[in-house]
């Protein structure tokens, strides 16, 4: 008798902590930042610039068959309830200035769970002098954070470090592919344009960002990424159109490097 009382108490226990588990996982998801966010040109295709390809996102792409194992994905294997709850609202071309409006929008979704991944086209400039100024760039994300904690305050919050943009140039520079699109597209000149003399100030700025996100994602109480910086992509990462945007294994190696700080 002692023993059944046992494992029905230990298997009460058991349950108890299967449902805290499943509990841990959000029911929906939304995708805030600029053309990463939005896959755009990310399985080579010349279409889609701007409106993206978000079936393909690292945050919250659909697509069973493209390789990329979304953060939603990986979520809907174990929380089968976010099946079609996914809500990309990044914008191509869109900076941190932007990032309130898409936390509106974040909030109007009703979404549990956000990812953030914001600051390149910040970096990407004509001239390093036209760069965002740090103190712009922190106090639009802080309203933006602040905007969605007041508005979805049981949500989860995941924010990443800003992609090194000077990487693409060095994964790029010696790739003549690579300098016949960026003199075409005539994109980030201040970091790929051939003979830039300002790629360290850009460079210097992407950490200032950087910082300026750890600091206040840690003051406001979210979640934050340390390892997207880092990150050592490959030119094979890029896509073929542009080589400045992540194609499809780009796009799954920042789900890779992501994922695992939603701790989830």
């Amino acid at each position: 008798m002692q023993y059944r009382k046992f494992c029905l108490a230990a298997l009460a226990v058991a349950l108890a902590f299967s449902g805290a588990a499943n509990a841990a996982y959000p029911n929906s998801i939304a995708g805030l930042g600029d053309s990463i966010t939005r896959a755009a040109l990310s399985d080579n295709s010349i279409g889609g610039l701007n409106y993206g390809q978000p079936e393909h996102s690292w945050s919250t792409g659909n697509s069973s068959t493209d390789g990329v194992n979304s953060h939603y994905e990986r979520i809907r294997a174990a929380n089968p309830a976010i099946n079609g709850n996914t809500y990309n609202l990044a914008e191509s071309g869109a900076n941190m200035a932007d990032l309130p409006g898409q936390a509106n929008a974040a909030v109007s979704s009703g979404a549990q769970y956000i990812v953030i991944q914001m600051g390149g086209n910040d970096v990407c400039a004509d001239e390093a002098s036209q760069m965002t100024p740090v103190a712009n760039y922190d106090a639009n994300f802080r309203t933006a954070i602040n905007t969605m904690k007041a508005g979805l305050p049981s949500a989860k919050i995941l924010v990443t470090e800003v992609v090194r943009v000077k990487r693409v140039y060095d994964v790029g520079r010696l790739n003549l592919g690579c300098l016949l699109q960026w003199n075409v597209f005539q994109w980030c000149d201040s970091v790929l344009r051939n003979g830039s003399t300002q790629r360290s100030q850009a460079d210097a700025r992407n950490i200032e960002y950087n910082n300026a996100l750890r600091t206040a994602s840690a003051q406001l109480g979210v979640l934050f990424d340390d390892d997207v910086f880092e990150w050592q992509f490959s030119r094979g990462n890029l896509s073929d159109i542009d080589c400045f945007h992540p194609d499809l294994s780009g796009q799954n190696a920042l789900a890779n490097a992501t994922y695992d700080a939603s701790r989830f």
